[in-house]
């Protein structure tokens, strides 16, 4: 991994309109937390992205009310890390709302879903 480059997080993809991510991404945040957990000195940002709402910067995140839903994505993503033991300093959480779609224009709910995502930036190792 090198600093600076953006890596995606194959499999972490997101409910529409919520920071919950589909069950078959977990195995992949252990994997991260496992990274994260052997480098000590890696800090990284997470990196939340939407789909399909072109009429607003980002989306509403239906749980919370709020329409910041790409960054409740990355936070997600973020406790979820705490949760194994990654000291949040080191995680910097922003959300990028419908910049960078994957797949665009989306025409089924395949590529919707491929939008929904959070990727990685490194940003020390």
């Amino acid at each position: 991994m090198k600093v600076g480059e953006t890596y995606s997080l194959p499999n972490v993809n997101f409910i529409g309109g919520r920071h919950v991510w589909f069950p078959k991404g977990n195995k992949v945040l252990i994997q991260l937390a496992d990274v994260l957990k052997n480098n000590p000195s890696f800090e990284v940002e997470l990196q939340g992205h939407i789909c399909c709402d072109y009429d607003h910067f980002d989306g509403e995140d239906l749980d919370l009310k709020t329409f910041n839903l790409s960054w409740t994505r990355a936070h997600a993503i973020r406790e979820f890390l705490e949760k194994q033991g990654i000291d949040s300093r080191r995680i910097k959480v922003t959300g990028m709302g419908h910049l960078n779609p994957v797949v665009y224009p989306e025409r089924t709910e395949e590529d919707m879903i491929k939008n929904r995502r959070v990727e990685i930036v490194v940003r020390k190792k």
